[in-house]
């Protein structure tokens, strides 16, 4: 092996003088993130740590990867990532980058957590006042209340047979933060809702979402079902009912259910409006197939009508429903399957609530279907899905119909219906907004080795249509081993605009499970520096999983990826707590 590794850095070398590097742009955080997961990989949690620094250091937004590498670390290491994060402000970012919202300093929380003085400083750090966060009801004010619910909910989790903790994090908020206290709902909920009230000062109405809906759910948890109907109906309509939907999940008696039911009837809608009436019905829905009445979900599913509030629209919900089915294959009937290709197919659903849903609703449903539903599904319903699509949108029936037919076996039907989707596709512009079902359908169909030509189709495709100027790295991912091995070796069917985007997408997937054959591939198809110090960077970051950190760091440094140093070596020279105390 480390004559083998010796070679790959040879290669490495040469490779990168066939170009004209000129100054290197600077390496992200994502690289960073993506070289500290290798080094964990490696046995080097120290040179991971400082990887990390360096990328908070940088002042961009931390992204998921590198989160997820702080996870895996451990003691001083830990701390000095949450320490650089505090300094740097990351931990009072809104959210990170998985675009689901939730407040960066709970993913840090994570991080710190087991460490008293890193949990009190981080903490401390969240509780700072940022200019507008003073403003009652304003969105800055209900972020503040956001990330400080958010750490506290972690703390709580991870110190749930220590309610002392309660008294002290009391006393870090203070007087005037004490109702943020009602986060910590794994340690609130089991003292009952007057302790509750108690420890948090009293909780009115204000309450946030991030708080309210966890500690009505772990009151009914907790075996306190009537007081968290009471806490329940303390609050605003939206966050009233999102309670009682999660409530829902965890009660385990039938009149406790029934009576979450009938909380839910009682609730108010917030305005009598479409969009407000139906975003009732949808989570209405919702708490039935929560306690197992699908057929009275489905009777909330036909009387839905177009909502423009994003995701409580019918689709959405059929979506949801079938997949409520698919993790329960003996209840899904043909009838109830019939049921929701009627909703889907309703002129109540609009045509951009449709697109995102079509594609996996099709392919679940196909799989579940008998033969008679199975030839519908390919024949009238795809004609009428179709129909109630944009243009560019309608090649999303057929990807989902390719996957549903792979699925149960019938793959030669499936390729032809994946090149019916690219036809369909080269003439509109929407699709490669969504371009999962493409590659599930691709994978399915095993394309990558029974139909090369189209397999490039499909990726020469995604890229022309990447409207970030980037692909995602999520799909390369999405290729798998085989996927990605067939796609380098593809490379240089591409333009050069594509073919570069390619190579770093498929790179950072292929690195992060070792497969070096595939890496080399890329590498001698290359078209530019920049994909070249990318695939390089990968190559160190495999190199470092097999364990030869030696040449991994001679890669990684050719590539420009270690040139700068960690202020003060801060994550491997770190004591036993963070550098800063709040």
């Amino acid at each position: 092996m480390p004559a083998m590794s010796a070679t790959v850095v040879a290669h490495v070398r040469q490779t990168l003088a066939r170009f004209t590097v000129g100054d290197a742009p600077p390496v992200s955080p994502a690289e960073r993130a993506a070289w500290a997961h290798a080094l964990i990989d490696g046995a080097d949690p120290g040179a991971a740590a400082d990887q990390l620094v360096l990328a908070l250091q940088c002042g961009e937004a931390a992204p998921d990867t590198l989160l997820a590498a702080a996870r895996r670390l451990t003691g001083r290491h830990a701390q000095a990532v949450v320490a650089a994060a505090i300094d740097a402000g990351h931990v009072n970012a809104r959210s990170y980058d998985s675009g689901q919202g939730r407040p960066a300093a709970g993913e840090f929380a994570r991080v710190a957590a087991g460490s008293a003085e890193t949990e009190d400083a981080l903490l401390r750090a969240v509780l700072v006042t940022h200019p507008y966060e003073d403003r009652p009801g304003s969105f800055p004010h209900r972020n503040r209340m956001r990330r400080i619910a958010a750490v506290l909910a972690v703390l709580s989790d991870a110190h749930r047979d220590e309610p002392a903790r309660l008294e002290h994090w009391s006393r870090i908020l203070g007087d005037a933060d004490r109702p943020r206290l009602a986060g910590a709902a794994s340690l609130l909920a089991p003292l009952g809702l007057a302790e509750i009230d108690r420890h948090c000062g009293g909780l009115g109405d204000n309450v946030p979402e991030i708080e309210s809906v966890p500690l009505v759910r772990a009151l009914a948890e907790a075996g306190h079902a009537g007081e968290a109907l009471e806490l329940a109906a303390r609050l605003n309509p939206h966050d009233r009912q999102e309670a009682l939907v999660a409530t829902a999940r965890v009660v385990t008696d039938a009149r406790d259910a029934r009576a979450v039911v009938a909380a839910f009837r009682a609730c108010p809608k917030g305005g009598r409006d479409r969009d407000r009436q139906m975003a009732h019905r949808h989570r209405f829905a919702r708490m039935l197939l929560a306690l197992g009445r699908v057929d009275d979900a489905l009777t909330e599913l036909s009387r839905m009508r177009d909502c423009r509030t994003s995701g409580f629209g019918p689709a959405p919900l059929a979506w949801e429903l079938v997949r409520w089915l698919d993790q329960r294959p003996d209840e899904a009937t043909g009838q109830r399957l019939r049921a929701v290709l009627d909703a889907l197919a309703s002129p109540h659903v609009i045509p951009q609530e449709l697109a995102p849903c079509v594609a996996p609703v099709l392919h679940q449903v196909f799989v579940l279907a008998d033969p008679v539903l199975r030839a519908e599904i390919a024949g009238a319903r795809a004609s009428g899905l179709r129909a109630r699509l944009q243009p560019g949108d309608r090649a999303l029936v057929d990807a989902g119909l390719a996957a549903g037919l792979a699925a149960v076996g019938r793959i030669d039907e499936a390729t032809e219906f994946l090149r019916a989707a690219v036809r369909t596709a080269r003439h509109g512009r929407q699709l490669f907004l969504r371009p999962w079902p493409l590659i599930e359908a691709a994978v399915a169909a095993d394309v990558a080795d029974r139909d090369r030509d189209l397999f490039a189709e499909v990726l020469d495709m995604l890229a022309a249509g990447a409207s970030s100027g980037s692909l995602s790295p999520a799909v390369a991912v999405r290729l798998g081993p085989t996927g990605r091995a067939a796609a380098a070796r593809l490379l240089d069917r591409f333009p050069v605009e594509h073919a570069g985007e390619w190579a770093a997408c498929l790179a950072g997937a292929a690195a992060a499970t070792g497969e070096l054959d595939t890496l080399l591939a890329l590498l001698a198809v290359v078209p530019d520096g920049a994909s070249a110090r990318a695939v390089g960077r990968a190559i160190a970051a495999a190199l470092a999983r097999r364990g030869e950190l030696v040449d991994a760091r001679a890669v990684a440094d050719a590539c420009g990826l270690r040139h700068d140093v960690p202020v003060a070596g801060a994550a491997t020279t770190a004591g036993n707590g963070p550098t800063r105390a709040g």
